[in-house]
């Protein structure tokens, strides 16, 4: 076989080599840029085995003295061992440490409001306060994990749930608080007050892994990083269905992957957030470089979502090879004119939807809970491609935008919808593009027209 000489020239250098000339490297994707970029989390080979003891009160003392060893041992496994733990408060998660739950491992916490105090800094829906604690808490922790195939029960339905109902004093104070910029100190929500927990929360972590565990019954959000960076959260199971039981919801987040999870959830399978209102955009945090790969939604609210708390901006969101069944909203971007912030920079590729009751794909500038402001959220830069779905009992697209920002630079390719009552919606766009699309088994136009007149899609 004949051979050829070539050779590479590399700055001052020159090197010779034979052979057949080589194809050149491809350069990674803006995603797997994203996903090799993130920092990995990395433990010393050092074990504190965790057994059921024989007083089961003491179960949470226990796991807590060996997390608070292993940590200061310099880092390992807190590996827990099959068997009922009750635990009556929060576990704290502490640097190099990685909470291990073995196969038939049942962490089950008390879901007495009360066992979750005394208060820490938090964020409630999008605000910066002091209040009750999640079932697992770390903050300011670097290299941390849970993993296993165990379970984390919350019962965040003994108690907490029935605050959904009774939450709006609180709610609506805190909001104040927020707006007002009151110091973070002041905002105190502790005995008496009804603002429920998230379940899992890492605060201002580097470096934290979720794998492998079910969770059940969270009181509030399920799994919620604020403002971390370098986060997985893969093979996760969630099965939570009580008010406002988001899967997964990433907030002033970056770097971020979340793959291989299945979400059965009474809200949001996953929400992007960045704060909320004055107090989001005053903190001006946002989450971006965040990958949602190969899940499973099957979620009673929405399910692939960006807001509505999203005051510090959302970029660099890359979501695909979703499956999800019936929800109100499959593809959604919410925010009002309370916000602020901006999402931009989407790409969505290769989803299915059973059914949406609302919307198949969904931008939305109106989402309820507007109080009268006047900071419209910018929306711009979407590539979404390759969607197949069933039924929506609305419309297969709604973009509704506002008049200050239109919602502008949307590609959508390849997107199937078999039956909708409505085709598409849009209001304040600009450069929206589709190719080989179609509603009802008729093609989309490239360039749709505008609605005469503007219409609210009442289901959220």
């Amino acid at each position: 076989m004949k051979l050829v000489k070539y050779l590479f020239v590399l700055g001052s250098g020159i090197f010779a080599a034979c052979g057949s000339p080589q194809q050149p490297i491809a350069s990674p994707t803006p995603q797997e840029e994203i996903i090799n970029n993130i920092a990995l989390t990395s433990f010393p080979d050092r074990t504190f085995m965790i057994n059921v003891p024989q007083d089961t009160s003491c179960a949470r003392t226990l796991l807590q003295a060996a997390i608070d060893s292993c940590s200061v041992a310099g880092g390992g496994t807190v590996k827990v061992s099959e068997g009922h733990y009750f635990l009556n408060g929060p576990l704290h998660l502490k640097s190099d440490v990685n909470l291990n739950l073995a196969e038939g491992a049942y962490l089950q916490f008390s879901g007495k409001s009360s066992d979750f105090l005394p208060v820490i800094l938090t964020r409630w829906e999008g605000t910066e306060l002091y209040g009750h604690s999640p079932m697992i808490y770390a903050y300011h922790a670097n290299n941390i994990a849970i993993t296993g195939k165990g379970t984390i029960d919350a019962q965040g339905g003994l108690e907490f749930a029935a605050w959904s109902k009774i939450e709006a004093n609180d709610r609506d104070r805190l909001r104040e608080m927020g707006d007002k910029l009151v110091p973070v100190h002041e905002r105190i929500f502790g005995e008496g007050t009804v603002l429920r927990p998230s379940c899992i929360q890492p605060y201002g972590c580097s470096r934290v892994l979720i794998e492998g565990i079910t969770v059940k019954d969270s009181p509030f959000w399920t799994i919620h990083p604020v403002y971390c960076d370098n986060v997985i959260v893969r093979g996760v199971t969630i099965d939570s269905h009580f008010p406002n039981n988001d899967g997964c919801d990433p907030e002033s987040t970056t770097n971020v992957l979340i793959e291989n999870c299945t979400f059965r959830t009474g809200d949001d399978a996953i929400a992007i957030k960045s704060g909320r209102d004055t107090d989001g955009r005053y903190i001006g945090r946002p989450s971006r470089n965040i990958v949602i790969r190969n899940c499973i939604f099957h979620s009673e609210c929405n399910g692939l979502c960006i807001g509505s708390e999203m005051s510090g901006g959302a970029s660099d969101v890359y979501m695909n090879n979703i499956e999800i069944g019936t929800v109100k909203n499959a593809i959604y971007f919410k925010s009002n004119r309370d916000r602020g912030g901006y999402i931009r920079n989407v790409v969505v590729d290769s989803i299915t939807v059973e059914r949406a009751k609302g919307a198949i794909l969904r931008f939305e500038t109106n989402y309820f809970g507007f109080r009268g402001g006047n900071h419209q959220a910018l929306y711009e830069d979407f590539h979404i491609s390759n969607v197949s779905a069933g039924t929506a009992d609305n419309y297969a697209i709604f973009m509704d935008g506002n008049e200050e920002y239109k919602i502008r630079n949307i590609n959508i390719d390849n997107f199937h919808i078999k039956e909708a009552q409505y085709p598409y919606y849009l209001m304040n766009t600009e450069c929206i593009n589709f190719t080989q699309s179609s509603v009802n088994g008729k093609n989309i136009p490239e360039s749709p027209k505008e609605s005469p007149q503007k219409i609210s899609l009442d289901v959220y």
